[in-house]
């Protein structure tokens, strides 16, 4: 019987170390402090990293398998899956026109600048349009107002679209509220893309009702 600490050999009925007095192997007895055998460690170490990679994985697959909103299910794919970055990404003003009767925008302006906000170009409804793009690569078109607070700016941030003016968030693809105002997200609305150019009927947004 070798010792684990010194290695000195013993006779196998010793219970410690002839030369060190560390317990043996078949003593039954672990010293206070004594480093658990080193196949444990690896066992301990494998497991964590079956966590961490199990972890990764459902976060991976949690967010490229999103539940949709019903009104984004139906709505184009114009991008590839991505994963977006934690930091900020505010919304850029841009100019929207009027095109064979719809509110028109061409789609490389949402693609670059990720999230984009715009008027009716005929002004007949007030409260402002918002446009971006999920990161399973679906296109969001919404009114872009928050009725519980009022605020009608909002920004990106990792899978989240946040409220510019209070602490409320929801998961971009879903709209699945973390924090307060659970029904009052940027509320959908259908559009289409045509040659590149993102089409909304001009109905939808007319017509569009607060949901107060």
């Amino acid at each position: 019987m070798n010792c684990r600490q010194c290695g000195a050999a013993n006779r196998r009925e010793a219970k410690f170390c002839s030369m060190c007095g560390s317990p043996l192997a078949n003593s039954g007895y672990d010293a206070p402090g004594s480093p658990a055998p080193r196949s444990n460690r690896r066992i301990y170490l494998g497991i964590g990293i079956f966590v961490v990679l199990a972890v990764g994985v459902y976060t991976f697959m949690d967010q490229l398998l999103r539940t949709y909103h019903p009104v984004i299910d139906g709505q184009p794919t114009v991008a590839m899956t991505s994963v977006y970055e934690n930091h900020k990404i505010s919304s850029t003003p841009v100019q929207a026109a009027m095109k064979e009767g719809f509110i028109s925008l061409p789609l490389k302006v949402v693609l670059e600048h990720r999230i984009v906000r715009f008027s009716d170009p005929q002004g007949i409804q007030p409260v402002p349009i918002l446009a971006y793009v999920t990161p399973q690569g679906k296109l969001v078109t919404a009114m872009s107002k928050s009725e519980n607070c009022g605020s009608t700016d909002f920004y990106l941030n990792g899978n989240n679209i946040h409220c510019a003016s209070c602490p409320s968030y929801w998961n971009m693809s879903s709209l699945e509220a973390y924090a307060c105002c659970q029904r009052y997200y940027p509320d959908p609305i259908p559009s289409t893309v045509v040659n590149d150019e993102i089409r909304i009927a001009t109905a939808n947004v007319r017509n569009w009702q607060s949901r107060l």
